[in-house]
């Protein structure tokens, strides 16, 4: 499919390339050639103005393609002169003026053996003035600018063939990591919702298979029920948050808020948590920091980080959070001493259904989302999220956002 899409890029481009390269190079010999007719039948006017040219003198040179010559007839089209810087015989001029004398034109071109001629007739008392001029070099200087022409084109668009190469390379790369990155999220999701549904629907068949038994008898497989119902809730809405995330169909709404005392908020709720795990929380908290943004999604992304500190970290160890004002800007940590991140997953973690531990993971419900709608939110934010970590003796999760 992407390949596909390439070559049409580049088919693209190469088209439209020789679209511009002929339609300038025609252009520009079109001018030429209109160039040089006028130029030469306003030389050759000139010289019909003049009357006072020597009788013909035959000579023995070349005829010079700057100079235009002429040939006086009378009435009936016999030859009465010939300029003397001619090189043509009074037969060649015979052969020449019969098809001239003959057309209704006054200006035109005649070729004979090896010479091009432009011509101009000009009625006159004593009959006709027909000048002539060479055009064999203007011919020359032609046929040279099609062969550059040509050979420019050619040059071009092998040159715009490498440069639409190297571009459509470049911009389908980032379309074709979220069209994989897609697949893999529909794929996850897909398997994410398969696991709850499949133990409803093994659930429900032991209910159905027990009619004659009471609801109490079968409390617990309605209650696995229950419990798969609410995780697959929960995961429908994480991922129709990151959905419209992606789309931008809601604007949050931003109001001025006291951020100091919304991380305190967020804090308090798992202090519990952490004394029954035996983990020691503290924290830092800068007061009177305001911030405008949304009051309810920070909290969300409080407790997001401070659930995933406490979910790697282990009895006996600790956890801090932090708030301070750097300069311009406002810094939120969430420290913990726990099990750390592996290197090879510092720069995953952040990916949808991305699950350091798989199998710890499914059984506490987690569906690997957490993180990146945590992202999404300091994205919302225009913030930014990073994360450092050492195997084995914790991780520091820090949000920077903007005043």
């Amino acid at each position: 499919m992407f390949k596909k899409l390439k070559v049409e890029l580049v088919l693209i481009n190469l088209i439209l390339t020789s679209i511009v390269l002929i339609t300038i190079f025609s252009g520009i010999y079109i001018l030429m050639d209109r160039s040089f007719e006028r130029s030469s039948y306003a030389k050759m006017a000139k010289t019909a103005e003049m009357e006072s040219i020597p009788p013909f003198t035959p000579r023995n040179r070349n005829m010079n393609p700057m100079e235009s010559f002429y040939v006086k007839t009378d009435d009936m089209g016999n030859i009465i002169e010939v300029s003397q810087n001619s090189s043509l015989d009074k037969d060649a001029y015979e052969t020449m003026l019969k098809d001239i004398l003959k057309s209704n034109d006054s200006r035109g071109n005649v070729n004979y053996k090896n010479y091009s001629l432009r011509y101009l007739k000009v009625p006159k008392h004593y009959g006709f003035m027909v000048v002539f001029l060479e055009r064999t070099s203007d011919n020359e200087i032609l046929h040279q600018l099609i062969i550059i022409s040509i050979i420019v084109c050619i040059i071009s668009l092998v040159l715009v063939f490498i440069i639409s190469l190297f571009l459509a390379n470049v911009s389908l790369k980032p379309i074709i990591d979220a069209w994989k990155k897609q697949q893999a999220f529909v794929a996850d999701a897909s398997h994410e919702l398969r696991t709850p549904l499949a133990v409803i629907t093994t659930n429900l068949d032991i209910v159905l298979g027990n009619r004659s038994e009471t609801v109490e008898d079968q409390s617990k497989w309605l209650g696995n029920i229950k419990l798969e119902t609410t995780r697959m809730t929960k995961l429908i809405e994480d991922l129709l948050y990151l959905a419209r995330s992606d789309s931008y169909q809601k604007a949050l709404i931003f109001s001025r808020f006291d951020l100091s005392s919304a991380v305190t908020q967020s804090i308090i709720p798992f202090e519990a948590v952490a004394i029954k795990q035996g983990i020691s929380m503290t924290s830092n908290i800068e007061p009177g920091i305001n911030f405008s943004g949304n009051e309810g999604r920070i909290k969300q992304l409080m407790a997001i980080l401070i659930h995933n500190a406490i979910k790697h970290t282990p009895s006996g160890k600790s956890i801090r959070v932090n708030l301070c004002r750097l300069k311009n800007k406002i810094q939120i940590t969430v420290q913990d001493t726990g099990e750390g991140i592996a290197p090879e997953h510092i720069n995953k973690i952040f990916d949808r259904f991305y699950k350091v531990d798989k199998v710890r993971t499914r059984a506490s419900g987690n569906f690997g989302l957490g993180l990146s709608i945590g992202k999404s939110i300091v994205r919302e934010h225009h913030g930014n999220i990073s994360v450092s970590s050492t195997l084995g003796k914790g991780s520091t999760f820090k949000v920077i956002l903007p005043c």
